[in-house]
């Protein structure tokens, strides 16, 4: 059958004309700089971006037999999303309020800069969908913190980074480490998202607000212009959807999801673009709640929900709104670990912060000299070095004249490193001599940290106290790090009964057992074998037999499940600036796959934990973590081995890798020119 020009056609190149005279009228109206007229440019190509993925689909569509049956509903949404678009812009266009916005593309202007004001006029901002009589909050649009353009970034080329562990899923509320959380960032968005600068909560789907007086409720009015990266729109029954069908689905493997939004009782939809939470309780986090999960497109997840084994045993389901996508995705050959991760931009991506990158690969290294060696040849543009790494090129004249950048700061993702003692039973069978306080006291003052930090740790690390950042107020200033006191720990150790009752040279109970345990550690770290060796030679000389057990940190995770443990050690850290210690210190998360994997139970770290989230002032919530801070610091559940800044080592063609207070914008960074590594 022939193509014909037909009146669908005539229809999208007419839209197409409209949007060209439009932008047109528009620049003319507006006498901008060379640079105002480099972003319009930019936001003309993602409109004809919009409209070539149209006329393809209808293309494809008229050479089908002349028949719309199969694609009829998708050809349908993807035009009224067209429409939409081009009646927003018709509208600010005749308003006058068409601007750029600082990143590049067509925005309509709010009525204030900053979060937290309101509309000047009705005319600029429609409050139809809001509760009446309280205030709203509408949110500046999402756009870069340090545009790439104003340091020289042109688009193109891939950005190289590798991890220093192995993820075994990324895909959303099953990801189990940091790395799976990377992923989740740049494919998928959450309503709102800490501002890099100021680590203000600032809307990122969500366009504007209302929260409720007495803290039960928040209403939330998405986006207009919100799509998935295939240019469905973002709904209110995405944001539902995500949070009650998958991370609050108990037959989705999604524990340490939960853990964090539990205080969201409801969500109801009142329209595509308007919902609204309802809350358990009063509580300080309750808005950091609701905009803190990664909202996942209901179209497109259903179907593997609704078969929760399959979600369950996913490794590569990542599909959202945000600035990348994966490059090749195919739910039924999903990508698995150990492949490389590929992502590309997603050219549809809505906000004004549009990635300059083509590409994005991510591979994964265990062995740090390995890993080391591959950026230093060239075939990477950022990683993680270890403490000795860094410290040896962060003074290194060639390194520093090749244009390669050793970077250090600490922000709110800072972690902290531990030694994390099994206080229940081990697999539940056996409890470990660590059940007791005393012991774990002993074994952080036969440990010597500050020689670790020094020897080891290169000095790049500071002393830790507990599991609050020493930069937030969470903190307790006042609490001083356990000393070095192997004489105490000799007489702690006693106390407990401990004693070498046979004069070989170990330790016995009175069972006549031997003090033995094992520490659980992921290798390729040289410093992190370094230390544990040093922990092993301490307890040698406390007569303990401390045994290594070194293992891919892709195996973590289920050893961590199943608690089979004596002692583990890695690293933790946040993803807010304060941080909820729920998840981690309070009894309810001992069940299942919680991450209480250490199994402490301390009726005080509860009642201390459920006061904490429910005071509001700041000031008298901190008193409140500093009562936690100093708990956990007299029971030592862990050892606090050192609190760890960021240290990464980016590549010369590595372009605004900038140090925020939020930690990185990945969709930030470009390649410079001449030096751009080929997407495969």
């Amino acid at each position: 059958m022939q193509n014909r020009f037909g009146l669908k056609d005539f229809f999208t190149m007419a839209l197409l004309v409209v949007v060209i005279i439009m932008l047109g009228l528009v620049m003319l109206q507006r006498d901008r700089s060379f640079e105002k007229s480099r972003e319009v440019q930019i936001a003309t190509d993602d409109l004809k971006t919009m409209l070539a993925t149209l006329m393809t689909s209808t293309e494809e569509t008229n050479a089908r037999l002349g028949s719309l049956a199969g694609t009829s509903k998708r050809q349908a949404d993807n035009t009224d999303a067209l429409l939409a678009e081009m009646r927003g812009l018709r509208s600010d266009a005749a308003a006058g309020r068409l601007e750029i916005g600082e990143g590049g593309g067509a925005t309509t202007t709010p009525a204030v800069v900053t979060d937290g004001g309101s509309s000047s006029s009705a005319d600029e901002r429609d409050e139809s969908w809001a509760r009446p009589g309280i205030p709203v909050t509408w949110s500046r649009p999402w756009t870069y913190s340090t545009d790439p353009a104003s340091m020289g970034g042109k688009p193109g080329g891939t950005f190289i980074e590798i991890y220093e562990g192995q993820m075994r899923t990324a895909t959303p509320a099953r990801y189990a480490d940091v790395y799976g959380r990377r992923i989740n960032d740049m494919v998928l968005e959450p309503l709102g998202a800490w501002d890099p600068k100021t680590l203000e909560l600032r809307g990122r789907l969500a366009q504007a607000w209302q929260y409720a007086p007495d803290g039960t409720w928040l209403r939330v009015k998405i986006h207009p212009r919100a799509r998935f990266s295939d240019g469905m729109p973002v709904t209110g029954e995405d944001v539902r959807f995500s949070l009650f069908d998958v991370i609050l689905n108990p037959e989705i493997e999604a524990d340490r999801e939960r853990s964090v939004y539990n205080n969201i009782t409801a969500i109801d939809v009142l329209s595509e673009k308007v919902v609204e939470f309802h809350f358990k309780d009063v509580r300080y986090d309750s808005m950091a709640q609701a905009f803190g999960f990664y909202v996942m497109p209901k179209h497109f997840y259903e179907k593997y929900v609704k078969t929760p084994q399959i979600y369950n045993q996913s490794t590569g389901l990542v599909f959202g709104s945000g600035p990348f996508k994966l490059a090749s995705f195919d739910p039924e050959r999903q990508w698995s670990p150990p492949a490389d991760l590929i992502l590309e931009r997603n050219d549809l991506y809505w906000a004004p912060a549009k990635p300059m990158l083509d590409g994005y690969r991510i591979k994964s290294i265990s062995d740090s000299f390995a890993r080391f060696t591959e950026f230093m040849n060239g075939n990477a543009d950022f990683v993680r070095p270890i403490s000795n790494q860094f410290a040896t090129v962060s003074e290194d004249p060639e390194f520093i004249a090749s244009g390669k950048k050793a970077k250090k700061w600490l922000n709110m993702r800072s972690g902290y490193a531990f030694l994390a003692w099994q206080c229940g039973p081990r697999k539940g069978e056996k409890l470990t001599p660590f059940h007791d306080k005393r012991v774990r006291q002993a074994m952080t003052q036969l440990i010597d940290r500050d020689r670790v930090i020094r020897d080891i740790r290169m000095g790049i690390d500071l002393p830790c106290t507990g599991p609050f950042s020493s930069a937030t107020p969470q903190a307790d200033p006042e609490i001083e790090p356990w000393p070095f006191d192997p004489v105490r720990a000799d007489e702690l150790l006693r106390e407990a009964g401990w004693v070498d009752r046979d004069k070989n040279g170990v330790r016995e109970n009175e069972k006549g057992e031997e003090f033995r345990f094992e520490i659980t550690y992921p290798n390729g770290s040289e410093s992190t074998e370094q230390m544990v060796k040093y922990v092993k030679q301490a307890c040698a000389e406390m007569g303990i037999r401390c045994e290594l057990k070194p293992i891919d940190w892709s195996i973590l995770q289920p050893i961590l499940d199943e608690r089979d443990f004596d002692c583990v050690t890695f690293a933790w850290s946040a993803s807010q600036p304060e941080s909820d210690p729920e998840q981690l210190w309070h009894s309810k998360w001992i069940n299942n796959q919680g991450d209480n994997w250490i199994q402490w139970n301390s009726p005080t770290a509860d009642a201390l934990i459920e006061e904490g989230r429910k005071v509001l002032v700041d000031a008298e919530r901190m008193k409140v973590w500093h009562k936690l801070h100093r708990h956990i610091h007299e029971e030592q559940p862990y050892t606090f081995m050192f609190e760890m800044p960021w240290i990464r080592l980016a590549s010369a063609r590595a372009g605004n890798v900038q140090e925020y207070r939020s930690g990185m914008e990945w969709y930030e960074f470009f390649i410079r020119p001449g030096g751009a590594p080929v997407m495969p």
